[in-house]
């Protein structure tokens, strides 16, 4: 009866089926009963399977390149007792564990770096805005006598209106304080509105140029135009500062002595000015009186802490933007000219710059990692190499007891792995051993091939019959 099961755990799995089987007529009836179902539900299945488009599983080898990929070796400690062998392991535990404190050091320097970074520290340096035009057409081709002889419509008088700026040169000139940034990366927009006759011409009267996130920028903008007759123009430049200034109210400037600044140092100043007049509640800390002034500023007598920033936020505008008025002569002894104007802007100071550029760097960390894996990788050759040596010096020492305990280290590995173990026939002469919570679970597996084996020979016969 029993075919195809030649280990000792499974025949005694089968043994115990054929006990608790009261009838073994009713066990195969009731098989063949449940083969019959299945044929009749997987014919049916068949022409449903072929409609569905099933994921492929990843196969072992891919699971197994993620998991390594993932889970990389990080263990850079010795193994215990390599002294004894490898004298230079000490040296390298206290270079270990000097990596360690020089990790930890460049850590911490670097939360400094970030922190700092995040407190403002600027340079305020001064902006000289050039602004000037060229002309061209018929004149430059007159000469000293005035005879000009062009078609009408080929050559025509154009004119080109330049903004450029530069930053001037700090009171000590230093190499490292040399201009890094360019005219537009002080700007957000750059308007140029024209005053010309309407329908003359097809151009544009208004001209915008907007900065773009990562777009390049420019150490000026040109804007070239058809036109023999005179030009004013208005240029409207939105200065750009980070992080973003607001300009104040009239009362709320009044009170802090600011016109111009972010909203973090005016919410400072408005609460320096409310511990130098002893506003804070003596009981309660959160609650503002309101003094005379700031009762005007707010309508209010007494506010909140936490309400402070919205109240705040209705006393602050956006930044009047710098408007230059500049005139465009078409005559000749104008054709050239130039206007200056200096407008004081804030640069990142040389510290700054060189912090930002020391966290933003990935190049030294992305080495010091190939090492940190270099050195994972010699340690774990280490550790492989001392595994087997004490293998070979056990077996050496003591080789018949070495190969005993290995064989049977071997065996215990093996039934891990392959899901099953032996059962010593003393286990079997037990009751107990029959009450043991496998023995339902084996009854099903049986039940279950012996119904798979039955519809595959039900399937192959009525194949034949075909």
């Amino acid at each position: 009866m029993v075919h195809g099961l030649d280990d000792d755990a499974q025949i005694c799995k089968l043994r115990l089926t054929l006990k608790s089987c009261a009838d073994l007529s009713q066990c195969f009836k009731f098989v063949n009963a449940m083969a019959q179902q299945l044929i009749k539900t997987s014919m049916k299945d068949q022409s449903i399977e072929s409609q569905f488009q099933y994921r492929k599983r990843p196969s072992e080898s891919e699971l197994l390149l993620k998991h390594v990929k993932k889970k990389r070796p990080s263990d850079r400690n010795m193994p215990p007792r390599v002294e004894a062998f490898v004298p230079e392991s000490a040296l390298y535990r206290e270079l270990a564990a000097f990596d360690k404190k020089l990790d930890t050091t460049i850590l911490r320097k670097r939360l400094d770096v970030q922190e700092a970074l995040g407190k403002p520290n600027k340079t305020r340096r001064t902006l000289r805005i050039f602004v000037s035009h060229t002309t061209a057409g018929p004149r430059d081709q007159s000469t000293g006598d005035g005879d000009f002889d062009v078609m009408d419509g080929i050559m025509e008088s154009s004119w080109t209106l330049k903004i450029e700026g530069r930053l001037l040169d700090p009171p000590i000139p230093t190499k490292k304080a040399q201009p890094v940034q360019k005219f537009t990366s002080f700007f957000r927009t750059i308007c140029v509105e024209l005053n010309r006759e309407s329908g003359s011409y097809s151009e544009d009267d208004l001209v915008e140029w907007r900065k773009q996130p990562n777009g390049p920028e420019h150490d000026g903008v040109e804007i070239s135009r058809r036109g023999q007759s005179n030009v004013n123009v208005r240029i409207v430049l939105d200065p750009d500062y980070i992080p973003q200034k607001y300009r104040l109210s009239p009362m709320l400037s009044e009170i802090l002595d600011m016109k111009l600044e972010t909203k973090p140092q005016v919410i400072m100043g408005l609460w320096n000015y409310i511990k130098v007049h002893g506003l804070q509640d003596t009981d309660d800390k959160h609650t503002i009186h309101c003094d005379e002034q700031l009762q005007k500023l707010f309508d209010k007598r007494h506010i909140h802490f936490s309400e402070i920033p919205i109240l705040i936020g209705h006393h602050l505008a956006r930044p009047d933007p710098i408007v230059i008025n500049y005139a465009i002569t078409m005559d000749t002894d104008s054709r050239h000219s130039l206007e200056a104007y200096d407008l004081d802007v804030e640069l990142d100071s040389i510290i700054r710059q060189k912090m930002i550029a020391s966290v933003a760097s990935t190049q030294a960390q992305k080495e010091v990692l190939a090492l940190d894996d270099k050195t994972v990788q010699c340690v774990q050759n280490i550790n492989n190499s001392k595994s087997r040596r004490d293998f070979l010096l056990h077996f050496a020492q003591h080789p018949v007891n070495f190969i005993n305990k290995w064989i049977a280290t071997q065996t215990r590995d093996l039934e891990a792995v392959v899901g099953d173990s032996k059962i010593g026939i003393e286990e079997m002469r037990h009751a107990e051993f029959y009450k043991q919570a496998w023995v339902k679970e084996a009854v099903f597996h049986y039940l279950t091939t012996k119904v798979q084996q039955r519809m595959q020979q039900l399937l192959n016969t009525k194949g034949m019959d075909k």
